[in-house]
């Protein structure tokens, strides 16, 4: 039934409803070759995965199961090898192989599925300094710029002034867990896009040149041709100099190829979106798209990143740095996205967490630019062969930027060593602060688990949870499985989540199904939901905007609980259980703690019509959403309408009363509800049957005409034989996306071949075409440099410069 683990096994509260999905992944879909499928479990039925992201609930899968135990006999002496190899050599390239081996391991041995969930849920905020640190090195970013564009993460981590847009901790802890992963690929990816401009086949640098005759050179010559701390012919990464012209068009090439990629892998999910679009809800704004009206709310605030950023856009113009032109075009697209898009099935909301990265990081760039700077100025002026003065500059100005960021934003945190709390003040060496980040304590609340969750006076708790899960399960073994519409309050919380009892279909194996859930976009059945909802509830949710809700009606939601095919309803409050104990269309069942459990009279799953429908002739897909509401609050006497339908069919427009057309009566039996089909037998043919489950293009029928969207969120046939049978498959948009993808994948793969080097700089790559102040900078101090190791070694001050004579070889001592 449930998970009693000690408490460091304990599943998730995580906006605990997500613990659902990783679960019918592994159960349901893999089974069956899928990654996108039908589940019954929510909303009367609902494609699960078809518009929400599956890379991170697959990702929780293989490290709850495993890969495949037999690998460990490979795995473990691998790693006990590498980390051999790794002690003697100390190579770089060898710990990266170190830690992919040890991510093997962790994906092959099976880990508990609560584990599974926290491990994936905290991966993408564990890891993103770790990618902000990736992206500079592959942009080529100098030091100490990796460093500061890793510490440029954590102000986005732990900003506090949203907490479900994604990325940062709290829109994590609140269930965004796969935009925290998400951007920190996306991070790394950026790195790797702007490596694609670098000189030469690829990103790297090209082979060097045939070398000249041998001839023996002074000191001076050996420190002009070794180019010094990041000078000369070595060009820095994120520069271009003689050593690399004329190798741009191949990293112009290696771009365009990796944008390609990456459109043909996102394009198996945009495409499948966009030709299912019209059957996922749109998301309803929850305030001003202005970003002046945001900006006083952030916290910490943006302003002085802002200008830090202008700061580090003008440095990368003069320094040639590409990652900065990227994220300046990243920042100024998101901004106008987010201001100028129209509402639609994107919540504009979520451009914002990417749009403050890139401020972030376009700022830590200024710093690191600026510190670089001074460090290299003190370099020329003490003239430092061994370029250690400007490091030590450049690393303590990055230490101190580090160290602010953390009293930034430790106290908030309140973790700071030596730190105290007295009231609502925290004290930390003489600061004084009321600000709190609650983070900390969404984490610990999140992360106790369902088991935690002790009840007080009033209920609440796991074992109270627990019994309404065994009792429904119960109940379910004597008279069926079926969907059950439970009373919202937020009191529920007591459970871990107001939303808990969405996990009923986890806890009793898909057999009772929630008539709420998660992934609200992802079915259009969800308005009607919140109607009943409200309808069948003394302290409602009413979580969609807009919707016309009544109050309190129990005749309205029983009704509308028929016409879901809802077959049970749980009520806790006094006034919904001494009112549904008096209603005629209910039978109390069950109880369980607080709950009352009733079944609903008439709530089959397929049933037979008594009108004939009326088809829209002004209402598509697109529109459905308005004119069904107002159809579906007219109640089950309404007249059926629908999109598409046979010819004989009346038409109507929207809010006009068709014909009430009767039909003869039809007997419908032998139902049966699997996963992903439904079947049942008629006595009669041609006379329309409705089919009580969320309408959805990938439906199929055998035996029958149709199906065709019917009010509220339904599906209408008209059999043509006894046995009639629906299905869930794919479609010819599925098999295509599903191709796109894969030949996508398979052009990554083909991209790690080294392209040919071609003449010619790219035409999209703007840096090159910019001045080159990081290589005069550089210049300027090997000069410095050149002139000091020319005294030391001509015997004297008055010695001339190297690089003072047209030919550099001339005067050469040898």
């Amino acid at each position: 039934m449930g998970c009693c683990l000690p408490a460091r096994r304990r599943l998730a509260v995580t906006s605990g409803r997500r613990v659902w999905g990783p679960a019918f992944l592994r159960d349901e879909l893999l089974p069956h070759f899928r990654l996108t499928g039908w589940t019954p479990d929510w909303y009367a039925g609902f494609p699960a995965y078809h518009f929400y992201m599956v890379v991170p609930i697959l990702l929780v899968v293989a490290v709850d199961v495993g890969l495949a135990a037999p690998l460990l006999v490979v795995v473990l002496p691998a790693l006990v090898a590498a980390a051999v190899v790794v002690n003697r050599r100390r190579s770089s390239g060898w710990v990266v192989r170190l830690g992919l081996l040890a991510a093997l391991a962790v994906l092959v041995v099976p880990v508990h599925y609560g584990m599974a969930i926290k491990w994936v849920t905290v991966v993408g905020l564990v890891v993103m300094p770790v990618a902000g640190w990736a992206t500079g090195r592959l942009a080529g970013l100098p030091f100490p710029g990796p460093a500061l564009t890793s510490v440029a993460t954590l102000p986005f981590l732990f900003d506090r002034s949203f907490n479900i847009m994604g990325g940062n901790l709290m829109s994590t802890m609140a269930g965004e867990f796969a935009y925290a992963l998400a951007m920190a690929t996306c991070l790394v990816y950026l790195g790797l896009l702007v490596r694609g401009l670098e000189p030469g086949p690829g990103g790297r640098a090209p082979a060097a040149p045939p070398a000249r005759p041998y001839r023996p050179v002074s000191p001076a010559r050996r420190l002009l041709r070794s180019g010094g701390f990041g000078g000369g012919p070595r060009n820095p990464p994120g520069s271009s100099g003689p050593a690399v012209a004329g190798h741009h068009r191949a990293g112009g090439r290696a771009v365009l190829g990796l944008l390609g990629a990456a459109v043909l892998v996102a394009s198996g999910s945009s495409e499948r979106h966009g030709v299912a679009q019209t059957h996922s809800l749109p998301f309803v704004s929850l305030g001003p798209r202005r970003l002046g009206c945001r900006l006083p709310d952030q916290r910490p605030p943006l302003q002085p990143f802002i200008v830090v950023a202008v700061v580090g856009l003008v440095l990368s113009v003069a320094f040639r740095r590409r990652l900065g032109f990227v994220l300046a075009g990243s920042a100024l697209i998101l901004g106008l996205a987010f201001v100028h898009l129209p509402e639609g099935r994107l919540y504009n909301g979520r451009i914002l967490p990417a749009y403050y990265l890139s401020i972030y990081l376009l700022a830590a760039m200024g710093v690191a630019d600026v510190l670089r700077f001074v460090g290299r100025l003190v370099d020329g002026i003490v003239r430092s062969s061994t370029g250690l003065p400007g490091r030590l500059v450049a690393g303590g100005g990055a230490v101190a930027a580090f160290l602010a960021m953390v009293v930034i934003l430790g106290v908030p945190l309140r973790v700071l060593p030596g730190g105290s709390t007295e009231g609502n003040t925290y004290r930390w060496m003489g600061i004084e602060s009321t600000e709190l980040n609650l983070g900390r304590s969404w984490v610990r609340w999140n992360f106790e688990g369902y088991e935690a969750r002790v009840g007080d006076s009033s209920g609440g708790g796991w074992e109270e949870q627990r019994a309404l899960a065994s009792t429904m399960e119960d109940l379910a073994a004597e008279t069926g499985c079926g969907r059950l519409m439970w009373e919202y309050n937020s009191d529920l919380v007591r459970y871990g989540t107001p939303m808990a009892l969405m996990l009923l279909p986890h806890w009793t194996d898909g057999c009772i199904g929630s008539m709420e859930g998660l992934y609200f976009e992802a079915s259009t059945t969800t308005p009607y939901h919140f109607l009943v909802q409200s309808e069948l509830s003394v302290g409602p949710s009413r979580a969609q905007r807009g919707l016309p809700y009544r109050a309190f009606d129990l005749d309205a939601g029983i009704d509308h609980l028929r016409q879901l095919g809802v077959r049970w309803y749980s009520a806790f409050s006094e006034r919904a259980v001494r009112e549904a104990q008096a209603h005629p269309g209910l039978t109390e069942v069950a109880d369980s703690g607080p709950w009352t459990i009733f079944e609903v009279g008439g709530a089959d799953a397929v049933v037979a019509l008594d009108v004939e429908p009326a088809v829209f002739i002004d209402v598509d897909h697109e529109g459905w959403l308005d004119p069904s509401v107002e159809v579906f609050q007219q109640g089950s006497t309404a007249v059926p309408r629908t999109v598409g339908g046979p010819a004989s069919w009346q038409r109507v427009a929207s809010g006009n009363d068709p014909e009430r057309r009767l039909l003869p009566a039809v007997a419908v039996t032998d139902i049966a509800s699997g996963v992903d089909s439904v079947s049942f037998r008629v006595d009669r043919v041609g006379v329309p049957v409705l089919v009580r489950t969320s309408y959805f293009p990938n439906w199929k029928v055998d035996g029958a005409d149709g199906p065709w969207r019917a009010t509220p969120n339904l599906m209408v046939v008209v059999p043509t034989a006894e046995d009639v049978r629906l299905y869930y498959r794919r479609t010819t948009v599925d098999v295509v996306a599903i191709l796109l993808s894969v030949v996508g994948l398979l052009a990554l793969v083909g991209m790690t071949r080294r392209p040919r080097p071609m003449s010619g700089p790219a035409l999209f790559d703007l840096a090159a075409a910019g001045p080159d102040s990081d290589r005069r900078l550089d210049r300027w101090v090997d000069r410095r440099v050149a002139d000091a190791v020319l005294e030391e070694s001509v015997g004297g001050p008055d010695g001339r410069s190297l690089l003072e004579s047209p030919d550099p070889e001339a005067g050469v001592p040898s």
